[in-house]
């Protein structure tokens, strides 16, 4: 059995058509940065929960974009549906109407330590805690997640006996929570789940799955498993105990368990068979995709056997592609390694920063830098309990908010007719922008954050040839030649020393 995923125009991938097994086994999907891997993980999601759709915003679709999953002859069509994706079919849930979908495929989605199910709770959990019934509520954790969480983290089973959950599932969701919490108890005090390291908090809900479908219930049923970039979450020696594992289950359960990793890690990889690594390479937003392949012809360009020594977290690919430009060409990276990644939003940018550090996420000699968009600075420095962080700020807001600024709310014909001339040889810069401020849909939105003025740029930039990709590395180029970056370079320059 297989899964047949075809991908047009979601953000980076202009066209896929993927085929992968759907048998018990571990596979992994490997590939650059960049190419489109989590974007594949993603949307081999919506057969697990149709709620991942909503992790692709406007920004990161077209009219046109669309998803094709098809499994055993069952079929779905995700297209676009007022700036979402949806199948054109719903059904209620919890009091609300939702995405509904043909395929149904039992399973576990971590979108990635950043992006994954431990947030959406963090908003509940502090009020939860402070309940004067909280240990009544409280109960042990059964004795396969205590002794398996401890195992892989610690080679120690005995490591988390005093880990408790909320007694019953259904109690969970009467207080509003969408996982099934759990809590260490330490000095009569408990720390949530949702405050322990990245690692412990994405190990203890797949744990938690495993144990209520596959030891439990001994289900029979085919179970998919994907998870991304495991390698920011857990050590290596931890990555190797997580194979180990589920290389047990997968022998010894009675359910097939279809296990897909992302990932960059030679670790994992020489774990895997050859047959079972997909290399995906993506040409101008074309997927190709290589199997089998061989581990070592995998990460031939991708692995640093050293990793890296800075670790920049920005808010989205636009600030990533700003920074990396930064350090290019004023040769930042001279001597040393520097991965750029976006993380989310400031405030939980904030909290990614802090928890990394506080847990030592990323192991002994990795130094974690924050940089923001321009726009949030005030906001940041509010947060007195994060002033310590390494951080620092963009010279400008984010690139829509500073090319709305630039051509609508504030004009500034210097640069106006210096994009009009470099990049819109068919209808005019001119012309595009007053159709702009004409559209009803501009005059009822505002458009405060820019994002429908960038899509209708890169709409016509389209029409002259020109992704969007090609034109955030040119754009990189005009903000350093028309801004004044000097304190950002002075700043970044010195928190890399």
């Amino acid at each position: 059995m297989t899964i047949q995923l075809s991908i047009r125009d979601i953000k980076n991938i202009c066209s896929a058509n993927l085929e992968f097994p759907f048998e018990k086994g571990v596979y992994a999907i490997v590939g650059e940065n960049g190419c489109g891997k989590s974007t594949i993980m993603l949307a081999l999601s919506l057969m697990i929960k149709k709620s991942s759709a909503k992790l692709l915003t406007a920004r990161d679709l077209s009219n046109n974009s669309e998803i094709t999953l098809k499994v055993d002859e069952v079929q779905d069509k995700w297209i676009v549906d007022n700036n979402r994706l949806s199948t054109g079919t719903f059904t209620q849930y919890r009091g609300r109407t939702v995405t509904d979908s043909n395929i149904k495929i039992h399973g576990f989605y971590e979108g990635s330590i950043f992006f994954g199910t431990r947030f959406n709770d963090y908003g509940l959990i502090n009020g939860f805690m402070s309940r004067a019934d909280l240990n009544s509520i409280l109960i042990d954790a059964d004795d396969f997640v205590k002794e398996t969480l401890g195992y892989i983290l610690h080679n120690d089973k005995g490591y988390y006996q005093n880990l408790k959950k909320i007694k019953r599932k259904k109690l969970a969701e009467e207080y509003n929570f969408r996982g099934m919490p759990y809590f260490i108890e330490v000095n009569d005090n408990y720390i949530s789940q949702y405050h322990m390291s990245s690692g412990e908090s994405m190990l203890i809900s797949l744990i938690d799955f495993v144990n209520n479908i596959v030891i439990r219930n001994a289900s029979k049923e085919r179970l998919l498993f994907l998870i991304d970039e495991v390698e920011l979450a857990l050590h290596p020696s931890a990555i190797d105990r997580l194979m180990e594992t589920f290389n047990s289950l997968i022998r010894e359960a009675k359910a097939d368990l279809v296990v897909y990793f992302s990932t960059h890690s030679a670790e994992l990889l020489h774990r895997i068979s050859y047959k079972n690594i997909y290399l995906i390479e993506n040409d101008d937003g074309v997927i190709e995709c290589i199997n089998p392949c061989y581990p070592n012809y995998a990460i031939r360009n991708l692995y640093v056997p050293n990793g890296f020594d800075f670790l920049l977290l920005v808010e989205d690919t636009l600030a990533k592609a700003l920074v990396e430009k930064l350090i290019r060409s004023e040769k930042l990276a001279e001597s040393k390694l520097i991965c750029v990644l976006p993380a989310g939003g400031y405030s939980q940018m904030l909290q990614i920063h802090h928890d990394m550090i506080t847990y030592n996420t990323l192991g002994v000699g990795k130094r974690i830098i924050s940089i923001y968009d321009g726009d949030v600075q005030e906001k940041v420095n509010e947060k007195k309990d994060y002033k310590n962080l390494p951080k620092c700020f963009l010279p400008i807001p984010s690139i829509e908010k500073y090319l709305k600024k630039k051509l609508v709310d504030s004009p500034d014909r210097t640069f106006i007719k210096y994009l009009g001339d470099q990049y819109f040889a068919q209808q005019s810069l001119k012309d595009i922008l007053a159709d702009y401020r004409n559209d009803p849909k501009t005059i009822t939105s505002g458009d405060k954050a820019g994002k429908r003025l960038y899509k209708v740029l890169c709409s016509n930039l389209e029409k002259n040839g020109i992704d969007e990709e090609r034109f955030v590395q040119y754009l990189c180029d005009d903000i350093f030649r028309f801004e004044n970056t000097s304190g950002f370079k002075r700043s970044l320059s010195a928190l890399l020393e």
